[in-house]
């Protein structure tokens, strides 16, 4: 069996030996085969799938390289042949820079897309992060206390169209408004939050606050009121839900806001949650800013010490 094996390995080497042999040959009769050779080997390394530099940051460099098209063909080494493409090149020059020069044009704003579309989405991944960094770090936001429910429910009592509480958690807030006898219900992306309201029956629901004010038309909600994980969300994300909360709420309807302040945080909390979240001050301004009227209440005993409370024009 060893000896076998010897001679197949000895066969293959043999062949393999031919096959080089005679490359080499067809190389040394013809120079332009030498090259195409090579011009391939280089241009596989650099699209090669499993290549070594086939990472992001790689395709992306490579985009940018390989934009730019060059209008001078190559002509060759054989006298006679490349004396006709140089006198081909020459004659189609000016049609083919003019081609040449509006595709360099669109090349190089595509990777400048490119570019800036790569580093948007990274953000966008960063971001995305942030839910699963809360949720395993950071303790939930605690639920509404009884202080914090009676207020709320104190300032909207007099509202006669269905409250929407984002986001809800236990329902404690949702809770306290139909007592008050106002229609109300909750939306949260916890759902296992939500269970302990929901078996009491109150209006809970899972899903993403904004895809949630989605499935209301304009003018149809009596008030909005915006609580717990919204004090942790950033900027661009508490300016959609304002935006959406006023569509959907009636003319002289309102928008509550009850957030814990940023600046209250100590800890884990302060170091994991730095940048997110606005203090009522915030709030209050950027509500002024879209055009409502806005006063503050005081909280006295929660961890929610001012309530911004904004009447729609």
């Amino acid at each position: 069996m060893l000896n076998e094996e010897l001679d197949a390995r000895e066969y293959v080497n043999r062949i393999q030996t031919e096959i080089e042999a005679e490359a080499r040959e067809l190389r040394h009769r013809d120079p332009d085969l030498e090259l195409l050779e090579k011009e391939i080997e280089k241009t596989w390394k650099g699209i090669a799938p499993n290549s070594a530099g086939s990472t992001q940051q790689h395709l992306l460099d490579r985009v940018e390289q390989l934009s730019l098209v060059d209008v001078h063909a190559p002509t060759g080494q054989h006298f006679g042949e490349s004396h006709l493409k140089r006198v081909i090149r020459k004659l189609t020059r000016w049609y083919m820079r003019f081609v040449v020069d509006q595709l360099n044009a669109l090349h190089h704003f595509q990777g400048r897309l490119l570019r800036l579309m790569d580093q948007r989405l990274s953000c966008l991944e960063r971001d995305s992060q942030m839910f699963e960094i809360v949720n395993e770090f950071v303790d939930p936001v605690p639920e509404a206390d009884a202080e914090l429910c009676r207020v709320v429910s104190h300032s909207l009592r007099f509202v006669d169209k269905p409250v929407a509480v984002v986001s809800c958690g236990g329902g404690a807030i949702v809770a306290a408004l139909m007592e008050a006898g106002v229609v109300a219900h909750g939306v949260d992306e916890m759902g296992p939050s939500i269970m302990t309201g929901i078996n009491l029956g109150l209006d809970l629901r899972v899903g993403s606050a904004l895809k949630h004010f989605e499935d209301f038309a304009d003018s149809t909600l009596g008030a909005v009121v915006l609580t717990r994980f919204v004090e942790r969300q950033g900027i661009v994300d508490s300016l959609s839900l304002i935006d959406e909360a006023l569509r959907c709420v009636v003319p002289a309807g309102a928008i509550l806001v009850a957030v814990a302040e940023p600046a209250a945080r100590q800890g884990i909390e302060a170091d994991l949650l730095a940048g997110k979240g606005l203090s009522s001050q915030t709030w209050a301004h950027l509500l002024k800013q879209r055009g409502c009227t806005v006063e503050t209440v005081e909280v006295s005993g929660s961890r929610v010490a001012a309530l911004v409370l904004a009447r729609t024009a």
